[in-house]
C-alpha cells in the first residue's frame, strides 16, 4: 500500500536523526563523545519512566502540534468525502447549518453525564491482563503466550501480524506464539497484541462512510509505527505505552463517528451529512478517547497525556505517530504534494528526519 510504503520510508530516517541527536548532545555534554557512545551502547535507559535519556535531545512539541492540529482536519474531510474548503466554502457552511438541529442532538449525546455506554467501544476483556503482563517484565513472556493461547482468533491475529512485513524479520514463517516470541521480541509482542485486540473495533460498517472507519484504521496502524519507531530510536522504556495511546486516541473519533449515525437514524429522511460528520469528528474526537480511556480505568500517566499539556516523551511520541501516518495517507490519496508536505515536515520541527529523501524515496 502506498500510504504506507510512504510511512515506512520516512521512518528509514528516524535512526539516523535520533542518532545524530544523542552525538551532538553527547559531544557537548559532561561526559563528552566517549560517555555518550559508552550509554548508547549499553542501552541504559532511567528508571523514571516519564523523564527522557540525558542524551536524547527531544524537539519542541509546540511546532509538531500545530502542524497536527492543521493536517488532521484534512483527513477526516478526506474520510467523509467532503470537498476542499477553498471550492465550496459556502455550499458546506449551508449543509452544516442546515443540519443544526442534529448537531445538538449529537453534542448533546456526546457530552452527557449519563452517555450511553452502548455507544462506546467496548474495552477488550484481555486488556487489563495484558497491561498487569506489561507491568511485570519477568513474567510478561509467559503471561501474553498463555492469553493469547486461550483465543484462537487472537492467536491467528497476532501470527498474521508477526508475518507482515512491518515486524517479520526472517525468511521463515511465524507459526507458533512461542516462534513470534523469539523472533519479534516480547515488546513487539506486546504491540503486536495490543492492535489485535482492538482492530475489531474498527470494522468498516456497510452503511453511510464506510470509507472513515478503513481511513482512521490506516492511520491508526501507521501512527503506531511511527510511536514505537520513536520510542526505540529515543530508547525509552514506552513502546508499548506509545502503542497503546495511539490505539486509544483512535476511539474518539470512532465514538463520535457512531453516535452521529445513531443520532441521524432518529431521522430517516435526513441523509447525514459529511461536512458535520467530519467537524465533529475532529471537534470532538479528542475529549471523546479520554472518556473512553477513563471508562477503561487506563493508567494516570496514559489520562494525563490524553487530557494534553504534558510535555514528556510519551506525548511528543503520540503526536507525531499521528503527525507521519496523517501526511503518509494525505500523500497517497494526492491531498497533498510532495513539496507541501515536505513545508509541512519544516514547519513541525522534524524535517531532520521526516522530510527530504527518506520521506521522498
Amino acid at each position: 500500500m502506498l500510504a504506507m510504503g510512504i510511512l515506512v520510508a520516512c521512518l528509514v530516517g528516524v535512526a539516523a536523526w535520533m542518532g545524530s541527536r544523542r552525538a551532538a548532545r553527547a559531544t557537548g555534554g559532561e561526559e563528552g563523545l566517549e560517555g555518550g557512545h559508552r550509554r548508547a551502547v549499553d542501552g541504559a535507559v532511567p528508571r523514571e519512566r516519564d523523564v527522557a535519556r540525558a542524551d536524547v535531545v527531544q524537539p519542541e512539541m509546540a511546532p509538531l502540534e500545530a502542524a497536527a492540529n492543521a493536517v488532521t482536519p484534512r483527513l477526516w474531510r478526506l474520510a467523509f468525502a467532503v470537498p476542499a474548503p477553498s471550492a465550496t466554502a459556502v455550499t458546506s457552511a449551508t449543509d452544516v447549518t442546515a443540519d443544526a438541529g442534529e448537531r445538538e442532538r449529537i453534542m448533546a449525546a456526546l457530552t452527557a453525564d449519563d452517555l450511553d455506554l452502548q455507544s462506546l467501544p467496548r474495552r477488550p476483556t484481555l486488556l487489563p491482563q495484558l497491561m498487569q503482563a506489561v507491568n511485570d517484565p519477568s513474567a510478561a513472556s509467559e503471561r501474553i503466550s498463555r492469553m493469547i493461547a486461550h483465543d484462537p482468533v487472537l492467536t491467528a491475529d497476532v501470527l498474521r501480524l508477526a508475518n507482515s512485513s512491518l515486524y517479520r524479520t526472517s525468511p521463515a514463517p511465524i507459526e507458533t506464539i512461542h516462534r513470534a516470541l523469539v523472533v519479534c521480541g516480547v515488546d513487539a509482542l506486546r504491540g503486536m497484541l495490543a492492535t489485535a485486540l482492538l482492530s475489531p473495533v474498527f470494522k468498516a460498517t456497510r452503511g453511510n462512510f464506510p470509507r472513515f472507519p478503513r481511513l482512521l484504521w490506516e492511520r491508526t496502524e501507521g501512527a503506531v509505527r511511527a510511536a514505537e519507531s520513536y520510542a526505540l530510536q529515543s530508547q525509552s522504556p514506552d513502546r508499548f505505552e506509545a502503542q497503546l495511546l495511539v490505539l486509544l486516541r483512535a476511539l474518539g473519533p470512532l465514538a463520535v463517528y457512531t453516535t452521529a449515525l445513531e443520532v441521524y437514524k432518529r431521522s430517516p429522511a435526513l441523509a447525514p451529512n459529511p461536512a458535520l460528520c467530519a467537524e465533529l469528528v475532529g471537534a470532538m474526537g479528542p475529549a471523546m478517547s479520554l472518556r473512553i480511556a477513563r471508562d477503561w480505568q487506563m493508567s494516570e500517566r496514559l489520562l494525563g497525556v490524553l487530557e494534553g499539556g504534558t510535555r514528556e516523551p510519551l506525548a511528543y511520541a503520540l503526536h507525531l505517530g499521528e503527525f507521519l501516518s496523517t501526511l503518509a495517507l494525505l500523500e497517497a490519496h494526492q491531498v497533498i504534494a510532495p513539496e507541501q508536505r515536505d513545508e509541512l515536515v519544516a514547519q513541525a520541527g522534524v524535517s531532520g528526519w521526516a522530510g527530504g529523501p527518506a520521506m521522498a524515496s
